[in-house]
């Protein structure tokens, strides 16, 4: 059991430190942009208003979720190990909103400021036990928590007339640790 346990620790330190471009070139990584419920086929896909894009596939942990997209202004949105993952929310940028799910309430100061009008890369590593959000390689949130029953898609939106461009859902289904 200390070995299964080792190597848990091993394999979340190395997901951790892994560079972002290395996934950007890891077979393993299956792209969703281009199977989602919309059944849209322009690319990047553009969600105005409260536009949202749903995958077709559902995930459960352990997975590695990367995103790349963009804002004009407020309000990159997503849902997966959270009912709302907030960057840039309308009433205080700064503040990372998270909504819903084992985490709910543990909003973080200082962590949901992203650039307008640029990609970023978020990348969304959900354990059964934990959660790690990181934008462009920088770690913003962590939470620990029973995420082991979550099985459902990942969902990506903007809110209060900002426009988000998504150009990249790379996920990649981690093999499960022996706890």
């Amino acid at each position: 059991m200390i070995k299964n346990i080792a190597l848990s620790a091993t394999l979340i330190s190395t997901l951790a430190l892994t560079p972002i471009a290395v996934h950007a070139v890891d077979p393993d990584y299956v792209e969703h942009i281009t199977a989602r419920t919309d059944g849209g086929q322009t690319y990047p896909v553009k969600l105005k208003k409260d536009g949202i894009l749903t995958t077709k596939a559902s995930f459960k942990p352990p997975v590695d979720i990367i995103v790349e997209a963009k804002t004009d202004s407020t309000n990159i949105r997503l849902s997966y190990a959270a009912d709302q993952l907030i960057f840039n929310w309308e009433v205080d940028k700064n503040q990372l909103r998270v909504d819903g799910g084992p985490a709910n309430g543990q909003h973080k100061f200082g962590a949901g400021l992203i650039p307008t009008k640029q990609y970023v890369t978020i990348r969304w590593l959900v354990l059964p036990t934990k959660q790690s959000v990181f934008v462009n390689g920088q770690l913003r949130f962590e939470h620990i928590g029973d995420y082991s029953s979550l099985d459902k898609p990942l969902s990506i939106f903007s809110s209060h007339g900002s426009e988000v461009m998504v150009r990249s859902i790379k996920v990649k289904q981690l093999p499960a640790a022996n706890e």
